[in-house]
């Protein structure tokens, strides 16, 4: 992703995410290699200890060993879903799921292949993790930040040194530890922002009915409170950057270089006023 510079332009550090940045992507996809592969080589062990409360036939172990896979599937995804705000996971292993079972159901598909398919699914999905990873690319001006994300299409985020108002680092156990964390440069408009909120509702089923007439009147009392915090997607912020505290005084000197011109230019300014009046009185 070759990046077209303005006229006076120059790159002053262009970084990527830190690999252990993105650990919570490759442990999701993890989770099913060891999942799977420990139910396919404990099976026998996992019917015998359910022979011992019900009655095991091959028809109801292969609907047992489904369950378990339905569950190694949308039990993650729903979490990993809440987790990051985004139900495109839960609803894609959902869509999986089901066509592992009509297959399973319509074509006798043996349910060893479906765990043997989700392997397969777990490797692909770390080895698309770790290229999605290395898709965001972010460049360093002297007149600007670069966020951009070239995974399957294309993002890009341009932020002016005169735009942003505070320069957010966050660093998490891990990122502490190996030295990466994420900076969120906020602006004026609250980009780099988000809020948690917190929400009450009292009242029967979120509203209590009040007999006024022959239908009555929901009445529901709510209360919320929210606090807005740092926070953006990884396309948008500089996210999981290794050595983030340096690139923090990087771009704070340009910011602070940007404040200092409006003032140099009133004090040439003032000094051209003070030549000409000068030149007056000689």
């Amino acid at each position: 992703m070759k990046e077209e510079l303005l006229v006076g332009e120059k790159i002053i550090k262009e970084v990527e995410p830190h690999p252990l940045s993105f650990w919570p992507y490759y442990l999701f996809f993890l989770y099913f290699i060891v999942m799977c592969a420990i139910v396919i080589f404990k099976k026998e062990d996992i019917i015998a200890a359910l022979a011992q409360y019900i009655i095991v036939n091959d028809f109801i172990a292969s609907v047992i060993l489904a369950i378990i896979w339905l569950g190694i599937l949308i039990i993650p995804a729903l979490i990993f879903s809440i987790l990051r705000i985004s139900w495109r996971w839960v609803i894609s292993l959902t869509i999986l799921a089901v066509l592992g079972l009509f297959l399973a159901m319509h074509y006798h598909v043996p349910i060893e292949y479906l765990y043997a398919g989700t392997i397969g699914l777990g490797i692909i999905g770390m080895i698309l993790s770790d290229i999605y990873r290395r898709s965001h690319k972010y460049i360093i001006t002297n007149f600007r930040i670069i966020t951009k994300l070239g995974f399957f299409g294309l993002k890009t985020r341009d932020v002016l040194y005169t735009r942003i108002q505070d320069v957010f680092v966050d660093q998490g156990f891990l990122g502490k530890i190996f030295n990466y964390g994420t900076i969120i440069p906020i602006t004026a408009s609250g980009i780099g922002t988000g809020e948690d909120a917190a929400k009450v509702t009292v009242g029967m089923g979120g509203a209590k009915r009040i007999p006024i007439g022959p239908i009555g009147v929901g009445v529901a009392v709510e209360g919320e409170k929210s606090v807005k915090v740092p926070r953006g997607r990884s396309s948008f912020v500089l996210y999981g950057i290794p050595n983030p505290q340096e690139v923090r005084k990087v771009i704070l000197e340009q910011i602070k270089q940007r404040e200092l011109v409006p003032f140099l230019k009133k004090q040439v300014e003032l000094l051209k006023k003070l030549v000409e009046i000068e030149k007056k009185k000689s």
